[in-house]
């Protein structure tokens, strides 16, 4: 594949992403993805020929998106080493910035039609998410439970509306706890 090609591909996905995170799984169709992302009618059908390849990018790229986020320890690159501070930077970007990313993430995880067409494509994404929470933890259990905290705490922020600083800092601070208790 050429480079015009990718570049294109992830644009498509890029688009894919706005239209499912804006308007819903069911307003995905290939000439909402061209029209979102200023191509000419027929590009999207053309990278990706069925709806499952579509989605399948639009879920792939989402993923790619947030494992780099995540690996930086926030959007903005920097390290700390602190796991509740990094936590919080990537709430506040995955909530705010990046919320059209993140409920397009929820919207394809949850809609059963997307499930079926995404097979296997979401559950190895979604196991690259448990690796990479492992190391960070020491085990997958806890991963687990680290990767349903941000979760849930993602989804009730974006249904409910913006925390304040302080809402979220104590919110921080209740997950550093349960997060270190029998460490």
């Amino acid at each position: 594949m050429n480079v015009r090609d990718a570049d294109r591909k992830t644009r498509l996905a890029d688009a894919a992403i706005e239209v499912v995170g804006t308007g819903g799984v069911r307003a995905l169709t290939h000439r909402a993805v061209d029209t979102r992302a200023g191509l000419p009618q027929g590009t999207c059908s053309y990278h990706f020929p069925s709806r499952a390849a579509l989605l399948t990018a639009a879920l792939t790229r989402i993923a790619a998106l947030d494992l780099a986020d995540a690996a930086a320890g926030s959007p903005a690159g920097s390290r700390g080493g602190d796991l509740g501070g990094d936590l919080g930077v990537l709430l506040a970007a995955w909530a705010g910035p990046q919320a059209t990313r993140t409920r397009a993430r929820f919207m394809l995880m949850l809609d059963p039609q997307a499930r079926a067409e995404l097979g296997d494509s979401a559950d190895t994404l979604a196991g690259g998410f448990v690796r990479r929470a492992t190391e960070l933890f020491g085990s997958e259990d806890r991963a687990r439970l680290a990767i349903a905290l941000v979760d849930g705490l993602l989804l009730d922020e974006l249904t409910r509306g913006a925390l304040t600083g302080e809402q979220r800092a104590a919110r921080l601070a209740a997950i550093r706890e349960i997060l270190t208790v029998g460490q």
